[in-house]
């Protein structure tokens, strides 16, 4: 079963939509659209009425949530945020909350009990974002142990899910193994003011290859001449 990425013309490149109960890693430098491109993906669940799982780590829900309303991206009661930011200037902004993001038991913990307050639908989405901030603020050798257990864990509760993760900030072993622990690979990069994707690979899928431009609208991503 495949699902809607959410993102204009996307699914038209991919065999039709992302394989279910996959994780993709999205990678490229800040400012390229992973976020967009996330927030795109969850927007598309909640239209279709679908559980969704926001782990946040760079911003808090709020600013989330307005970075959606900007683009027109629907919001509502099935955004389920996990609150991994609050903790650093002490404000709570979500009933799930890690008041510590150097303690990655908590954090597996509370990913547990969210999976298992909203369990039962059979499509679900969920995103990570982002996976550099969790290496930068705890044990990078724990975090990369603990990162395979917790996308084990989503796809287990049959959750297609997001991670994203910041070019330039690690060493190619990190890269590698994190890109080995995944189910696809989607790279971002920038020329001038052009924006360009490239599906890497994906798991059980015939896609394009090379690079894509696209443009970032008041509608979101958008995928033209596909």
């Amino acid at each position: 079963m495949r699902i809607e990425s959410g993102i204009t013309g996307l699914d038209k490149i991919i065999d039709g939509g992302i394989p279910e109960k996959t994780s993709i890693l999205l990678i490229g430098p800040p400012g390229c659209g992973k976020s967009t491109f996330a927030q795109q993906f969850i927007s598309k669940g909640v239209l279709n009425n679908e559980p969704t799982i926001y782990i946040t780590l760079d911003n808090s829900p709020n600013e989330i949530e307005d970075e959606m309303k900007s683009f027109g991206f629907r919001i509502n009661k099935h955004i389920h945020f996990i609150d991994a930011y609050g903790w650093r200037i002490g404000k709570r902004a979500s009933k799930y909350y890690v008041s510590n993001l150097g303690n990655l038991n908590e954090l597996n913990i509370l990913l547990s009990k969210v999976i298992k307050e909203i369990n039962g639908a059979k499509v679900k989405r969920s995103v990570f974002d982002s996976i550099s901030t969790l290496l930068l603020y705890s044990d990078p050798k724990l975090a990369v142990k603990i990162i395979p257990v917790i996308i084990a864990k989503i796809k287990e509760a049959r959750y297609t899910q997001i991670l994203i993760l910041e070019e330039g900030v690690h060493d190619e072993k990190t890269i590698n193994t994190l890109n080995y622990m995944t189910d696809g690979l989607i790279e971002f990069k920038m020329q001038e003011d052009q924006k360009y994707l490239k599906i890497t690979r994906m798991k059980k899928t015939k896609f394009k290859k090379g690079w894509i431009k696209f443009d970032i609208t008041k509608r979101g991503i958008v995928i033209k001449n596909v």
